[in-house]
């Protein structure tokens, strides 16, 4: 018969311990505190007043916060039941058991502050030796807001919405024998009292909605005038589409990631779809956080535009943009980009060899647009491609080139180039790892406040939590990570 140890939930014990016995010395949960017990607090600490009952210190309640969103812990309620059940918590307040609405308010008054701390936390790994700038990758990411998709409203769905709430009310107050003019105070039944308030609270919500959706972009400005949307839940969020989640409601967060360990040295938050507005300002806050310029920078093609490579070459980064995606251009032997330009005769050739010459310009007096030549060939009637060539109803083929041509053509021989695909290959290796680690180790798939500002501090309060997580790996190395880096020095020795 088999034999087990006797156990009781009920056993005691009599010698009392300390918490710090059961946290070993290299447990993340030390260096979070070691690194907050670094920081200046002033910026936090100035803001609390010397009346009334003693507060909690700020450091214990940053320690919280950013051992919570380093371990997957991101709301103060679940952060206050870890503090009864999860040992590393318990010893980063020392016994302390601060309520979750005092844990939420602190992260909500203190934000802006928490973003200065971003830096000093940058700033210590880079005394460590840790970051060198010598070559930054860009690449933002879609998350999910604290808002439904299905609570999104377009401008002309609110219109609808708005005709036919007034008519109901209209109805309703006809059928109680109310005229809609009235302005004596009128005693409704009951059913139709809650029926009027009920449309009309609906009615004013939307009409606040549409009109700050005119404050933000005015139908008169917009393209798509009846597609513009607003989300009743948080206004500032958009309507995204994702390659993996389908159609999200959600913020485009940038981060850009230093090569040697892989912190984020630079970030910046976005509402909109498209990368290419952000490559400038993540490459500023890059200089903003660190006090320096990164050497080299890479992104995809999301990035691509003359205006991007401008904003590198006068930084004096030397940027890695990829033109176009892997696999496109050889899909398509009639694209643009398959076209050869000739500066001296002014003309382009095209795969067969046919001359396009200059036929027309574009935008020449206009300084608010940039010139544009259109080229044509002449030749394509008698060539045996015109129907995989030249789409158009003239049957001609015909190539805009641009004044910024130039710089991006320049941009797509360099990273097609040998070199070019040596620096550009190490992208992905960069960034994107970062990006996995926050979603899938960290658990962080949605943001918890609202509004772009406060999102903007949450995601600072995320990329923090991520930098000291690389710094308690990079001073704890696990014996796996260790043998590859001694076998990719041998390997380098060798090859030398």
């Amino acid at each position: 018969m088999a034999k087990f140890k006797p156990y009781s939930t009920e056993q005691g014990e009599l010698i009392p311990t300390y918490l710090s016995e059961w946290v070993p010395e290299n447990h993340l949960a030390r260096l979070v505190s070691d690194i907050v017990d670094q920081l200046d607090l002033s910026a936090i600490t100035k803001k609390y007043s010397d009346r009334g009952e003693e507060g909690y210190h700020p450091a214990l309640l940053l320690k919280l916060w950013f051992y919570g969103y380093a371990t997957g812990v991101f709301t103060s309620r679940k952060i206050r039941t870890a503090l009864d059940e999860n040992i590393p918590f318990r010893w980063l307040c020392g016994g302390d058991k601060p309520d979750f609405r005092t844990i939420s308010d602190f992260r909500k008054n203190h934000l802006e502050q928490i973003s200065g701390l971003f830096q000093q936390v940058l700033e210590i790994a880079m005394k460590l030796g840790y970051v060198s700038l010598g070559h930054v990758s860009i690449d933002g990411s879609k998350v999910r807001a604290n808002a439904s998709k299905h609570k999104a409203m377009s401008r002309e769905r609110m219109k609808q919405e708005l005709q036919r709430l007034e008519s109901e009310i209209k109805e309703a107050l006809k059928k109680a024998g109310v005229e809609e003019e009235q302005e004596s105070p009128v005693l409704l039944p009951e059913s139709v009292n809650a029926e009027v308030k009920d449309r009309q609270a609906r009615l004013d919500k939307i009409r606040e909605a549409l009109s700050e959706l005119e404050a933000r972009k005015p139908e008169a400005e917009s393209d798509t005038p009846e597609k513009d949307q607003i989300n009743f839940t948080d206004a500032e969020s958009r309507i995204m589409d994702t390659k993996t989640q389908g159609v999200i409601q959600g913020y485009n967060p940038q981060i850009a990631v230093d090569a040697d360990q892989h912190f984020i040295v630079g970030l910046q938050m976005s509402n909109s779809t498209s990368d290419q507005q952000q490559f400038e300002g993540v490459l500023a806050s890059v200089a903003a956080n660190t006090g320096r310029t990164p050497e080299k920078v890479s992104a995809d093609a999301g990035y691509f535009s003359a205006a991007n490579i401008g904003a590198a070459e006068a930084a004096g980064v030397d940027a890695y943009i990829a033109a176009v995606k892997e696999g496109k251009r050889a899909q398509n032997p009639y694209d643009k980009t398959n076209f050869r330009y000739d500066p001296e005769t002014d003309t382009y050739v095209c795969p067969a060899g046919k001359l396009l010459e200059l036929k027309a310009t574009q935008h020449a007096n206009n300084p608010k647009k940039e010139t544009k030549w259109v080229y044509e060939c002449q030749a394509c009637c008698e060539c045996p491609f015109q129907k995989d060539c030249a789409k158009g109803k003239s049957g001609k083929r015909t190539i805009t080139r641009a004044e910024s041509d130039p710089v991006r053509e320049a941009m797509r021989t360099k990273v097609q180039s040998d070199a070019g695909k040596a620096v550009y290959r190490k992208r992905k290796a960069i960034v994107e790892p970062a990006w996995g680690e926050m979603k899938e180790v960290q658990g962080f798939r949605q943001f918890h406040l609202r509004g772009e500002q406060k999102v903007a501090g949450e995601f600072v309060l995320l990329a923090l939590s991520y930098n000291i997580r690389k710094l308690h790996s990079a001073k704890n190395p696990k014996p796996a990570t260790l043998y590859k880096r001694e076998k990719s020095a041998q390997k380098q020795k060798n090859a030398a």
